[in-house]
């Protein structure tokens, strides 16, 4: 760990000069820890992206509400993940985290002053670690998962990790394997508090009434494609073809992970009708999604859901936000980032695993059996509130450090 530390700011100290001319922007000192405003003492969520933020969204929500005279600070590793994080309430401070350099790292803490640490999933970062140890702030971990590819890397490397991990006070596992694995490590205190995610606050819509405004009628079957990653476009074409032989008003909705991606994807699908969501144009064989924020309302209106970035090792995407809306979900078997999710549907025959050979068979069997696709988002939207003992579980936990 010594190491680390020496390394770390004798990189960053040598190039500091430079670094501190070209971070001029908010967002630029906010890398090198530097806040216009402190605390006298307040609460620090750290989480890492979009994923992530708004996992821990309705925790956020009810810590607001339950200690109003706290302040409380955000920060996210990603850009995106500081937008999502801005949108929670107007009472949560957001910044970008610092980098993980010690005398950074002291600058914002002391600018900050937590009383508590709060880190979402698995963002563990030594020299934050390390500081929290030595001022002794309880961390507690929530929605702390370890991935299937990390573990055996965090097992070799214990004795590096040990010192900093004493930190960590709690750690409130997303599911039974998380906790095992932390347990297996040696962190104190660990339980099974579920998946965070589970307890997902999103907006309520009609589907009559958004088919209308976006020009669908309610006999066209609308198929979409949440988060595409590379790759996934081209399976998808194909599909699309064999899809329209045999599916009547069928219209497709594409919404790629990443909108920069758009005229690689329009490039994929030229031979077909296609228009943009920013347009607004009369409906054709395809949509394709040009504006963020729009994917929930997407599933809220589809007859099938296909979520993204698990037909190709990518890992894949959230499956709850359609299982919110009661949407028949097929998800690929690239899964592993959302693992328990995918799990816990699969219990409650709330999802279908597919694969990219099976996947048009998947769909038709769907598309033929309404009673099957009526009953598979009924057991999803089950599946949430199954869970959603989550939020009260690590609440309880979390009441134990903020007096």
């Amino acid at each position: 760990m010594f190491i680390y530390r020496f390394f770390s700011s004798l990189i960053i100290g040598i190039s500091y000069p430079i670094i501190k001319l070209r971070l001029k922007s908010k967002r630029g000192k906010q890398r090198i820890g530097i806040l216009k405003n402190g605390f006298e003492k307040c609460v620090w969520i750290h989480a890492a992206s979009v994923g992530e933020v708004n996992a821990v969204k309705p925790l956020i929500n009810q810590l607001l509400q339950k200690y109003p005279q706290k302040d409380f600070i955000m920060t996210t590793m990603t850009a995106t993940g500081l937008e999502a994080a801005k949108t929670i309430s107007p009472k949560l401070v957001v910044s970008l985290f610092p980098m993980d350099v010690l005398f950074i790292q002291k600058r914002f803490y002391n600018t900050i002053n937590p009383e508590l640490i709060i880190l979402v999933e698995t963002e563990l970062w030594p020299n934050m670690l390390h500081i929290a140890r030595k001022r002794k702030i309880p961390v507690v971990m929530v929605n702390a998962r370890i991935s299937d590819s990390s573990f055996p890397k965090y097992r070799n490397l214990r004795i590096f990790w040990k010192p900093v991990w004493k930190a960590i006070k709690a750690v409130n596992a997303q599911s039974e394997k998380d906790e095992r694995r932390f347990i297996g490590l040696k962190f104190d205190n660990v339980v099974n508090a579920h998946n965070l995610k589970f307890c997902i606050e999103l907006p309520e819509f009609n589907k009559t009434t958004l088919r209308k405004e976006l020009s669908y009628s309610k006999d066209d079957f609308i198929i979409v494609w949440g988060s595409s990653r590379p790759g996934e476009e081209k399976l998808f074409k194909e599909v699309l073809i064999r899809l329209k032989e045999q599916i009547d008003n069928l219209k497709v909705v594409i919404v790629p992970r990443h909108l920069h991606r758009i005229p690689q994807v329009c490039e994929i699908f030229k031979e077909f009708d296609y228009h943009f969501y920013s347009k607004l144009e009369e409906p054709v064989d395809i949509l394709f999604v040009d504006e963020m924020g729009i994917l929930n309302m997407i599933y809220a209106l589809s007859d099938i859901a296909v979520v993204g970035g698990s037909f190709f090792n990518f890992g894949g995407h959230n499956p709850l936000e359609p299982a919110f809306y009661g949407t028949s979900t097929i998800i690929g078997k690239y899964h592993h980032s959302c693992r328990d999710s995918v799990d816990r549907l699969l219990e409650n025959n709330g999802i279908i695993v597919s694969d990219k050979k099976r996947l048009t068979d998947d769909i038709m069997n769907l598309y033929n059996n309404k009673e099957l696709r009526k009953q598979l988002g009924l057991n999803a939207k089950q599946t949430l509130g199954l869970n959603s003992d989550s939020l009260k579980t690590n609440l309880m936990i979390l009441e134990k450090y903020l007096k």
